[in-house]
């Protein structure tokens, strides 16, 4: 009896020693299956960022007779993060920005810098604004030497075919696709989006005609070929039954320090753009736009020069070529003919430059001149500008990410009423611009 007790007891005793004997192993177990979790490439490679910007934006003109001021100056965050590739096949990137008023005039609007939140351009419409401009799934998978990537979300897209992007204190983002197939110096890609929310606002917007009719989706895509000493692109569009667009560029690079460039663009009006009213159109059938740059660079310095030539016709007005697929939208756009809503007038040519040499390893001055010419009625139209910048950025370690750069320089244009100058006793009248920015922007790497 003595004996069966004990043993009752023993295996009593030894019983609850076992369990808590597990609680350990448990732990150990669960401790390595999070660790496991956290060193899949999803979680380790992930990257996480930080920035801040300051933004300061100007322009005083005189283009419809009277003198207006454009002003907006802005705070800007962005926290975007990346992750890795699950399996290493599927991830995630999420991005969110924020804005905060500092200052704005009327007409601030024009500068992309502030939310306008309301009607019309009064400056106590200017608002900041916070938004989750990016988050989307992204998808990868590599078959020996094919490489496939694609996106799905709100995404930026920069120069995918025909559509692009423009950043302020934001970038403008889009909802729908994106996708490539790359091999070796070959990259076809290709995009389908249907909503945009803009660089200065937190609306999710569907894409118009100019008439405020509804676009259903812009759909893209180009071929790229890119090698040591030249670099192709061939791109394809269409904003649904709006405007058609297909562009071609190419870029040379004979010898280490010069690169020739060339782009044709080209755009069609579809049945949504032919039944505006003519006061809507920016041309009447078709419009072009070619160009050609070349640029020198050394170790100090760099000069960039191009010349642009642009065709867009219209019935009893000056017609212009528009860089966007439609309102709410941007359009690839890489011409030196870049600038405001100058340069790419009906048999307008224009040429420009940019230089720029480097003060110090941390200091770079330089300029940048537009003078273009064209015709109208008997007039010869001339407009122009030329600004001076800097850009500064510390060597100092802990400055390593910081950036501050400044422009500011006079224009010259005419009155206008669209894009066609008013005439007076059959002369043209001149107007004057100023324009000026400050960015200040820095960035911390979190991880």
């Amino acid at each position: 009896m003595k004996i069966k007790m004990i043993s009752i007891i023993i295996i009593l005793l030894i019983n609850p020693i076992k369990t808590l004997a597990k609680i350990p192993e448990n732990n150990i177990k669960e401790n390595h299956f999070i660790d496991t979790v956290f060193e899949d490439p999803l979680f380790s490679q992930s990257t996480m960022s930080l920035s801040l910007k300051n933004y300061w934006k100007y322009l005083k003109e005189e283009d419809t007779g009277s003198t207006r001021v454009h002003n907006a100056w802005g705070q800007g965050f962005g926290l975007d993060f990346q992750s890795g590739y699950f399996a290493n096949i599927i991830g995630f990137d999420v991005a969110y920005y924020g804005a905060v008023k500092l200052g704005a005039s009327d007409y601030f609007n024009s500068r992309g810098v502030l939310y306008n939140h309301g009607e019309g351009n009064n400056k106590n419409n200017a608002e900041g604004y916070s938004k989750f401009g990016q988050r989307n799934i992204k998808l990868q998978y590599q078959l020996a030497d094919i490489n496939f990537n694609t996106r799905w979300g709100w995404q930026t897209i920069k120069n995918v075919g025909v559509i692009s992007n423009s950043t302020r204190l934001s970038p403008t983002t889009y909802s729908g696709w994106t996708g490539s197939v790359n091999y070796g110096a070959l990259t076809l890609r290709g995009a389908y989006i249907e909503n945009a929310m803009d660089r200065n606002s937190p609306d999710k917007k569907q894409f118009q005609t100019n008439s405020g009719e509804y676009i259903n989706h812009i759909a893209s895509s180009d071929l790229l070929w890119k090698s040591n000493n030249l670099n192709m692109q061939y791109g394809y569009g269409e904003s649904d039954n709006y405007l058609r667009r297909s562009i071609l560029f190419l870029n040379m690079k004979p010898i280490k320090e010069l690169n020739i460039g060339t782009q044709v663009y080209t755009t069609h009006a579809l049945d949504k753009y032919k039944i505006m009213s003519t006061n809507k159109r920016d041309f009447d059938n078709n419009a072009w736009h070619f160009a050609i740059d070349v640029k020198w660079q050394t170790d100090n310095w760099s000069t960039k020069w191009g010349l642009g030539y642009t065709n867009a016709n219209k019935s009893n007005e000056v017609g212009f070529y528009p860089r966007a697929m439609s309102k709410n939208s941007r359009g690839t756009f890489t011409s030196m003919a870049f600038a405001g809503n100058d340069y790419m007038r009906d048999g307008e040519i224009v040429l420009s430059t940019m230089s720029d040499y480097t003060l110090t390893p941390e200091l770079v001055v330089g300029f940048a001149g537009n003078i273009a010419q064209f015709n109208y009625r008997g007039n010869h139209v001339r407009t122009g500008e030329i600004n001076a910048f800097s850009r500064w950025v510390p060597a100092n370690s802990k400055l390593k990410n910081l950036t501050v750069w400044a422009m500011f320089g006079p224009g010259w244009s005419y009155q206008m009423k669209g894009k066609t100058p008013v005439l007076t006793n059959g002369k043209y009248h001149h107007a004057n611009t100023l324009s000026s920015e400050i960015v200040i922007e820095y960035k911390f790497n979190l991880f």
